[in-house]
């Protein structure tokens, strides 16, 4: 078992014919590919063979593996409201104990676990030091990348010290040249790991630091009982429960917070998950649970989850912080060899974890989420709307055009004119539809697919004079236009100024970068600097056209890249903070900002999110997806989930929607749905007629506003499954709605809900 910590964190995903052929030695093959992480760096780099990640643990150099910390070891440094702070100087490991309950949380796994069977003395050794980590070997020719903690390497702690409402802690491994200063504060509500930026060494000689993980085993419990689970912050949210005897081995949850740094992407292996936009984790056993939320250095950060049976047979979930970072370095101009390297600098950045602590009953999910919305407000900036219509609006999204490629010349393909989408708000309105929000997609020059040209308007459109008139028909009608701006994230064409060479995003080996866009081409990154002019270059011209805000997206509040052209340099932190600069500044110039997906640094900008996920990325550990981050954000901001008339199942997405208190989406054209095919980058748009999909449309609007109206400003309380497909949604003001997905009816006393179809109770 000796290193198959780190040779398994590659793993991202397994089919489970793969599993249950027991064909582990393949799998760790294909996982010496790159793993997760990314950010900036210097120019220089640790050189690293090709195909030569395979990593293990140095040899064993502590003493024998021994028992965690006895109880009388702890003496108490600091009190918050009926939350004791308890540290062990001689490990620097803690405990967390309630008055009140008697609940206890420890730095390190529950005893009751340790002397089962299957743990070795390997991991009895890793899972007692408060500090695993990776670093990679800087004087051998060929350096591997390998995985050791604390004891491992005959650690030592040259402070122990009380401070301020806790204590600190400085460990040191001479032979690597890391010191880690880390300091660990109790409040009412949280006790806070805290390593700061200007402390930590991490080069020795001949080593440099790659990750490390502070108290990964926070909190890690057996499954001797089946009543607790894992949170990952997977899609809307996801569960896995604890089960005592997993049939199969099963691989574990190692993602990157913001999702990957394209800077260093090239080569490395992808996740087929979806992407981590909000850095929250946590566990729940018996009658207590914690949520962990990484509150400084998300950005530099994964997240990882072990269920029982994956590395060990504890149960545990933590941040692993990153400190250098992979990048594939070509020896060939078409980029066909190369070798893979480590950044040589180590990122600096303050990096803290705040696990809120609950007990008293029987936390679920929902209590997580409720703990969470309360950092959403506390910590981040988020607010309930002062005013709050109780008329739940149609979000509407109008394509205007494409481009057709040609023989001799590229086409226009105008899909719905200014005058055109006049007329869909006006039959819509005729209709009852009075509250509507419009996205216009694809108004510039070449349409939906060209990056890069954006002002003025597309002229088969009508220009911007059809633009205006448009927006001040939309006006006219009580419905707001916003005009899609994601385009500012790539570049095709050369608008706008751009150049390739000059103006593109650069990888750590210089490389211009190309990427996959929301139309399904391939376009080129532009850099975030170049980018931020371009936008606030158009703003005015936006306001002059009357335009309410900008539907934003990709390398805009959804994708954090850092940048190696020397003209626009900037690290992933700084990337951070310049989009939070541009959101903020599109919403003073425009007053409305709707975010195509988001991450969690940009939502409080947002007045809207669109495609929110409502479900997950079906990996074969997860128990269950639940709507963890609906809870969390349902009464701070307005949310859709997919387009419905571009879902597979237009039944389960209406459904889904009430279920997850979302608001109505649809994509439409004015033009029939074949006309759309001539474009490729249409292809996924398979139905956008709006006259094909208006008496869906009036039903939906109208069928939500019944179900959600009265609670669109309210918080979501509780969450529940009353039966296989059937699931109850509760809100502060007593509302609970109840949607029935299969297709028999629903009865308990007092309710009855129909087949596919939902049902209100209280509130009255």
């Amino acid at each position: 078992m000796s290193g198959i910590d780190n040779k398994l964190r590659r793993l991202r995903w397994a089919a489970p014919a793969v599993l249950y052929l027991g064909a582990i030695a393949v799998l760790i093959w294909f996982m010496a590919a790159e793993r997760a992480g990314s950010g900036y760096a210097g120019t220089n780099a640790f050189a690293v063979e090709q195909g030569s990640r395979e990593s293990s643990l140095p040899p064993a150099q502590a003493p024998p593996p021994g028992g965690l910390p006895p109880d009388d070891a702890f003496r108490e440094v600091a009190r918050s409201g009926n939350r004791v702070l308890k540290a062990d100087p001689a490990t620097g490991h803690f405990q967390v104990a309630d008055r009140t309950t008697g609940s206890v949380w420890r730095s390190y796994p529950n005893p009751d676990g340790w002397t089962d069977e299957g743990l070795s003395d390997t991991w009895k050794l890793r899972m007692r030091s408060p500090l695993t980590f990776n670093y990679v070997e800087t004087a051998a020719n060929q350096s591997l990348e390998r995985s050791t903690d604390l004891l491992s390497e005959n650690g030592t702690i040259a402070e122990f010290a009380e401070i301020d409402g806790g204590f600190r802690v400085t460990y040191e491994i001479g032979r690597l040249g890391l010191v880690v200063p880390v300091e660990v504060r109790l409040s009412d509500s949280y006790v806070e790991t805290r390593i700061t930026a200007e402390g930590i060494l991490g080069d020795g000689e001949t080593v440099a630091l790659t990750s490390m993980r502070l108290y990964p085993f926070f909190g890690a419990e057996t499954s001797a009982r089946e009543d607790g689970f894992l949170f990952i912050p997977d899609g809307s949210g996801a569960l896995i429960d604890f089960e005592r005897d997993r049939s199969e081995a099963v691989p574990y949850y190692l993602e990157r917070v913001y999702g990957a740094d394209r800077a260093f992407s090239f080569k490395n292996t992808s996740s087929v998950r979806l992407p981590v936009r909000f850095p929250v984790f946590g566990m729940k056993t018996g009658e207590q649970a914690f949520l962990g939320v990484i509150h400084e250095g998300a950005e530099y950060a994964n997240l990882m989850a072990a269920p029982s049976g994956s590395l060990n047979q504890y149960n545990w979930v933590t941040p692993e912080l990153l400190f250098r970072f992979t990048y594939f370095q070509p020896t060939r101009t078409d980029r066909s060899q190369g070798v893979y390297a480590f950044s040589s600098e180590m990122v600096r950045a303050n990096r803290t974890t705040r696990y809120y602590l609950i007990a008293g009953h029987h936390p679920d999910y929902a209590d997580l989420a409720a703990v969470y919305r309360k950092y959403l407000i506390d910590e981040q900036g988020l607010t309930p709307p002062a005013d709050v219509s109780p008329s739940i609006p149609l979000h509407l999204s109008i394509l205007g055009a494409d481009t057709v490629s040609g023989f001799w010349r590229d086409a226009d393909l105008p899909l719905t004119t200014a005058s055109q989408a006049m007329d869909i708000v006006k039959e819509l309105s005729s209709h009852g539809v009075g509250d509507m929000e419009i996205t216009y997609l694809g108004w510039q020059n070449g349409g939906f697919s060209r990056y890069g040209k954006h002002f003025p308007v597309n002229g088969a459109l009508g220009g911007n004079d059809g633009m205006a008139r448009f927006i001040e028909f939309a006006h006219g009608k009580g419905a707001s236009v916003l005009l899609d701006a994601s385009s500012y994230s790539y570049n095709n064409t050369g608008g706008g100024g751009f150049r390739r060479s000059r103006d593109g995003l650069r990888d750590l080996s210089s490389t211009v970068i190309d990427a996959p866009t929301e139309a399904g081409v391939t376009a080129t990154l532009v850099s975030p600097l170049f980018m931020k002019r371009a936008l606030e270059r158009d703003l005015d011209v936006a306001a002059r056209l009357g335009a309410d805000g900008y539907r934003l997206g990709g390398s805009l509040g959804a994708q954090l890249d850092s940048d190696f052209n020397d003209h626009y340099a900037l690290t992933r932190a700084q990337a951070l903070e310049l989009q939070q600069d541009l959101l903020q500044g599109v919403r003073k110039s425009l007053g409305s900002v709707t975010l195509a997906e988001g991450n969690l640094y940009a939502l409080r900008y947002a007045d809207h999110l669109e495609g929110l996920a409502a479900n997950y990325s079906y990996d074969m550990f997860v128990s269950r997806n639940v709507p963890f981050f609906h809870i969390a954000l349902h009464g701070l901001v307005s949310y859709s989930l997919e387009h419905a008339n571009l879902s597979e199942d237009f039944r389960t997405v209406f459904l889904k929607g009430i279920e997850y208190g979302a608001e109505p989406s649809f994509l439409v054209t004015y033009a029939p749905s074949h006309e759309l095919l001539p474009s490729p980058s249409l292809s996924r748009m398979y139905s956008t007629h709006y006259r094909d999909w208006l008496v869906e449309i009036v039903s939906m609007v109208q069928r939500y506003n019944e179900a959600l109206g009265d609670v669109r400003g309210s918080f979501i309380t509780g969450h529940a499954m009353l039966a296989d497909g059937v699931y109850e949604t509760t809100y502060d003001n007593g509302v609970r709605i109840v949607v029935n997905y299969n297709d028999t009816v629903y009865r308990r006393p007092g309710l009855t809900v129909q087949p596919y179809d939902f049902a209100r109770t209280g509130g009255e």
